[in-house]
C-alpha cells in the first residue's frame, strides 16, 4: 500500500514477481489485464502490487494497524496485484470500512485460486462458448460473456475467445429483431403468423452466425469442443440446435430458475430417465405427432384437432413427475436427448414413409436445442414445431426438409 509517513522501503524482486504470477497479470479486484496498454496496445506493465496490511504500523498506513508481523507484510501473500484506479480506492481513508483486511485476503484468495484452476487445465479442456440471446415473449434473461465463462469454467472447461470471435465467443443476438412481443396479446392464428414472419427473419440471423463465425472455426478445427447457451423461443433452440456440428463434442446449458444460475449441479445427484412410447395408431403414414411433456404436461385435448388422428407418441420423465426443474443435472439432458435419438431411429426404421413429425414440446430451455442437435435433416421427417400461443397450440416453424 502507499505509505502516507515515512520513506517507503522496496519490494523484493521475488515478492513481486510472485504477485503478477499468481494473479494471471490480471487487477484482483475488477480483472482488468494489466500487461497491454488500451490505446497503444504495447506490451506495458500497468499493475501496482498493493499492501493488504500496511508496511508500517504508522497509523496513516491504510490497515497499519493489523496484528500482522512486520517481517510478514512485504511477503507474496500479503500483496495484491491492483490497477492504478482499485489501489487508490482501497487506499482511500473514507473507504477502509469497507476494504478491510479480510475482506481483500478473502478476494485475493478467490482470484488466486481461479487463475491456478483455469491455467492447470490443459489445451483439450479448451471450449467454444456459443450463446444465443433473445427473449421469451417479452421476458429477458442476463446471459453474458462472464455469466457463461462462470458456467464453463465449474464443469472444468475454459472458454477460447479466439480473436475471430471479438473475444466475446460466438454470439447470436436477437433481441433487436422486431416482432417478437406484440404476438403475445393477439388470437392464436394472428400470433402465429406474426411469430412466423418474426422466425424467417430471426433465422436468417443464426444462419449468418453459424455459418461464417462458427463453422469456419471447425473447419480450421481451432474449435475442437462447444458450449452451448440459449435463451430464447422453443422453435429458435430447435433450429439452433439442427445446425450445430454433430461431429464436435457439445455441452448444453441450462438456466436454472431455482439457483438464478446457468451452472449445472453436481453430477453425484440423482439422475432423471426418460422414455418415448406410443399412446395413439394412426392411418396417416406420412405424418405422427411427438407430445415433449418434461417441463410441464400437454393434455390429449390440448393436441390440434387437425392432428388428432394421426399416430401419436410421447415422452416423459421415468420414475417423477414432469416440472420446470426437472433437469438439475447434465446427466439427466443426456438422458433425455439419448431418447431422443432413439425415437427418431425407431421411426426410421418402422415409419420409412414419415414425411413430417409433428412436435409439441412442454421443455426447458436446454431440451429444445437437445431436440434439434438429435434431428438429422438428411435422414428424419421434417420437424414442424408448435407452440402455445393465446391458448392453443399452433405450427410456427419447420426444422429441415421434407423428404422428397
Amino acid at each position: 500500500m502507499s505509505e502516507s509517513g515515512g520513506k517507503r522501503s522496496r519490494l523484493s524482486s521475488k515478492a513481486v514477481l510472485a504477485v503478477w504470477v499468481r494473479s494471471g497479470g490480471r487487477c484482483m479486484l475488477c480483472n482488468a489485464y494489466l500487461l497491454e496498454g488500451a490505446m497503444s496496445g504495447r506490451t506495458l506493465p500497468l499493475g501496482e502490487v498493493a499492501h493488504i496490511v500496511g508496511q508500517s504500523t504508522d497509523p496513516r498506513s491504510p490497515r497499519g494497524g493489523d496484528l500482522l508481523e512486520k517481517a510478514l507484510r512485504d511477503e507474496a501473500d500479503n500483496l495484491m496485484l491492483l490497477c492504478a484506479q482499485q489501489h487508490m480506492e482501497i487506499d482511500a481513508k473514507a473507504a477502509l470500512d469497507v476494504f478491510t483486511v479480510e475482506w481483500l485476503r478473502r478476494v485475493k484468495q478467490e482470484h488466486e485460486d481461479r487463475v491456478r484452476h483455469l491455467t492447470a487445465l490443459g489445451p483439450e479442456r479448451a471450449t467454444t462458448v456459443v450463446r444465443m440471446v433473445g427473449s421469451v415473449h417479452g421476458n429477458a434473461v442476463e446471459l453474458s460473456r462472464e455469466t457463461a465463462a462462470d458456467a464453463v469454467t465449474a464443469g472444468r472447461r475454459f472458454p477460447l475467445y479466439l480473436e475471430s470471435y471479438s473475444r466475446h465467443g460466438v454470439e447470436i443476438d436477437l433481441r433487436h429483431i422486431p416482432g417478437e412481443q406484440a404476438a403475445a396479446a393477439w388470437d392464436a392464428e394472428s400470433a402465429a403468423e406474426a411469430s412466423r414472419r418474426y422466425y424467417r427473419q430471426a433465422t436468417k440471423v443464426i444462419d449468418d452466425v453459424v455459418r461464417n463465425r462458427l463453422r469456419p472455426g471447425i473447419e480450421r478445427e481451432s474449435v475442437q469442443h462447444v458450449s452451448v447457451f440459449g435463451f430464447a423461443r422453443l422453435p429458435l433452440l430447435v433450429y439452433l440446435g439442427s445446425l450445430l456440428d454433430d461431429t464436435v463434442p457439445t455441452h448444453i446449458y441450462q438456466r436454472h430458475r431455482h439457483e438464478q444460475s446457468w451452472v449445472w449441479s453436481a453430477e453425484s445427484g440423482p439422475v432423471t430417465e426418460f422414455a418415448a412410447h406410443p399412446v395413439q395408431a394412426g392411418q396417416d403414414r406420412d405424418e405422427a405427432v411427438v407430445v415433449m411433456n418434461i417441463s410441464g404436461i400437454i393434455a390429449p385435448s390440448e393436441v390440434p384437432r387437425d392432428l388428432s388422428a394421426l399416430r401419436r407418441y410421447e415422452v416423459s420423465p421415468m420414475g417423477t413427475q414432469a416440472g420446470p426443474d426437472i433437469l438439475r443435472c447434465r446427466a439427466s439432458l443426456q438422458q433425455m436427448e439419448e431418447t431422443l435419438r432413439t425415437l427418431l431411429a425407431r421411426l426410421e426404421r418402422e415409419a420409412k414413409s414419415l414425411r413430417r413429425l409433428h412436435v409439441l414440446p412442454a421443455v426447458p430451455l436446454s431440451a429444445a436445442i437437445a431436440l434439434g442437435r438429435a434431428h438429422h435433416p438428411q435422414v428424419h421427417p421434417q420437424l414442424v414445431i408448435y407452440e402455445r400461443l393465446a391458448g392453443s397450440y399452433v405450427p410456427t416453424l419447420e426444422v429441415g426438409q421434407v423428404p422428397g
